[in-house]
């Protein structure tokens, strides 16, 4: 059998740029969680007067989930996307969702990746 041609050859390749957006959010909200925000070696390397450099955006990441900016972000842009069928508001809903699931915005983050797969889907 050889490889997929007309149609079918089409669909797969409208799933490689979500499944590699969705792969590499996944990856650096892991890092981002196990390696930089949750090690308690990290929050007191940034109890010093100043603080390194990486204390800052560090600190930015942890002030965005305590608002629950990842889910907000990812219901926004999901929601927005469906509504308006602009594929790439999925993507970034797609990103966001899958960011806020690992650092702790499950509930809003869920309903903007499940806004944004159907829009992918019906793509």
């Amino acid at each position: 059998m050889g490889p997929p041609t007309g149609r079918r050859a089409f669909r797969h390749r409208n799933w490689l740029v979500p499944l590699v957006l969705g792969g590499a959010a996944l990856g650096l909200a892991l890092v981002a969680r196990f390696l930089w925000i949750e090690p308690t070696e990290m929050g007191l390397a940034c109890a010093p007067v100043p603080p390194p450099w990486w204390c800052a955006p560090r600190a930015g990441v942890i002030l965005v989930h305590q608002f629950n900016g990842w889910g907000l972000a990812a219901l926004g842009c999901g929601l927005a996307g469906l509504l308006f069928r602009w594929y790439p508001l999925a993507l970034v809903a797609l990103a966001a969702g899958l960011v806020g699931l690992v650092l702790y915005n499950a509930g809003l983050a869920a309903v903007g990746v499940l806004a944004a797969l159907l829009l992918i889907i019906r793509r």
